[in-house]
């Protein structure tokens, strides 16, 4: 069983004055890279004002900085073969370019000037509003999104995670450029960020370019914005949702329990948790719920968020099923305490190992590890010590998390029928 994706020694790892944080992982079985700025910003940071910013920030960033105009990085990625985007989460920024090796040094130019140089011109704000509305129209359109929305609603009571990253029709008709600029300028700065570099790249040339862009970048203190955290839940909480765009065939179930954040040692027993009840065909819900025909699809999350984390189950079945599906999932939720064997642990342990491997056989992935450790996690050592971590797992931790977290605990439900 392997120890790790990476071994420290194969990676290379600065701390900077001005705060930033680099990693590099010179990879010699591939033909490209994968380039990333990460930045510890997203929906959670907003005030009650700037609610959807960090989204609509992340749409301002492709619309000209200094080097580049309104569409001109993207065309020279694209000309290249490569390509650019990026995404807004609650907890985090990142913007990205996945390109063929030779073309590193241009790649990362583009996201240098991209993320620490734009100039937020206030037509270009006045341009992107309609379009970031539309994508809130669309979003509000669908009955699913409508219903994760909820649900957060739901869950959370006082924490910003129950707001949606995508904001608020009002607050986006009322940002400012000074409201962006303030922003952008408190948050997106070289102590708020962590460039990754994952390909077939030579890391002194690499780290000669950041030291020349992103290390000489002044830097302020970061912000601190008050986040509250969510009170315990005390009892059950239940909400029904009826839209007749569903069908009269199909509804939704989602059902999700508070549980410590990511990188705790009780974390790594939910994520293996998490690979015993839907990781696969040979799962214990997809065997008991799906193959059964009770649900059309059964999923299972571990948000992995660094306060506040949530562990969701999700299906999609017939209306008639609800109530059989509810049962049965809280009895093989019970059995499952009560049988786990550690013959059937370590194989899939094993399972959520070897797919964490093959997954990150790509540079984007792999790469997107370290951003997220650093910046969500808050070090390195998520990424280079996951599988020790995951190994170290054994039944009575599986017992222990499902003991005090899930079984005959509070959850929160939200359901989504036809109507």
């Amino acid at each position: 069983m392997a120890d790790s994706i990476v071994k420290k020694s194969d990676l290379v790892i600065r701390h900077y004055k001005n705060g930033l944080w680099v990693v590099i992982r010179p990879r010699k079985d591939t033909q490209v890279v994968s380039l990333q700025v990460w930045f510890k910003v997203g929906s959670v940071y907003e005030r009650e004002n700037e609610k959807g910013i960090a989204h609509f920030l992340e749409h301002m960033l492709f619309n000209g900085n200094d080097k580049y105009a309104y569409g001109e990085a993207e065309a020279l990625i694209e000309s290249l073969g490569g390509q650019i985007n990026a995404a807004t989460s609650k907890e985090y920024t990142y913007y990205y370019v996945n390109i063929a090796s030779p073309y590193w040094k241009e790649g990362l130019d583009v996201l240098f000037h991209l993320t620490m140089r734009a100039t937020l011109e206030e037509k270009m704000i006045e341009k992107e509003k309609p379009i970031v509305l539309e994508e809130l129209y669309r979003a509000k359109d669908n009955p699913t999104t409508l219903l994760w929305w909820s649900f957060e609603k739901e869950v959370y009571k006082v924490s910003p995670f129950r707001h949606p990253i995508i904001g608020y029709e009002k607050t986006i008709k009322n940002f400012t450029r000074d409201l962006l600029l303030e922003f952008y300028r408190s948050f997106y700065q070289p102590r708020n960020a962590v460039v990754v570099v994952v390909g077939n790249i030579d890391p002194k040339e690499v780290l000669g370019f950041i030291e020349n862009t992103f290390a000489g970048e002044p830097s302020r203190p970061v912000p601190k914005r008050f986040i509250p955290e969510e009170p315990p839940q005390l009892k059950v909480r239940s909400k029904t949702l009826k839209d007749p765009r569903i069908g009269l065939d199909k509804c939704y179930s989602v059902i999700g329990w508070r549980i410590p954040p990511l990188a705790t040692l009780e974390d790594y027993d939910i994520l293996v948790l998490n690979e015993i009840l839907t990781g696969g065909r040979t799962s214990l819900l997809y065997k008991e719920l799906r193959e059964s025909g009770i649900v059309y699809g059964v999923n299972s999350y571990d948000f992995e968020r660094s306060r506040d984390n949530l562990f969701v189950i999700s299906a999609n079945l017939h209306p008639q099923n609800l109530e059989l599906y509810k049962n049965k999932l809280f009895k093989l939720l019970q059995e499952l305490y009560e049988n786990l064997t550690e013959e059937e642990l370590e194989k899939y342990k094993q399972r959520l190992i070897n797919s964490e491997i093959f997954e990150k056989e790509e540079v984007e992935n792999e790469a997107s590890f370290y951003g997220y450790s650093l910046t969500v996690a808050g070090k390195i050592n998520y990424a280079l010590y996951f599988f020790e971590n995951i190994k170290k797992v054994e039944v009575k931790h599986i017992k222990q998390v499902l003991e005090k977290y899930i079984l005959n605990k509070p959850y929160s439900e939200v359901l989504l029928l036809p109507k």
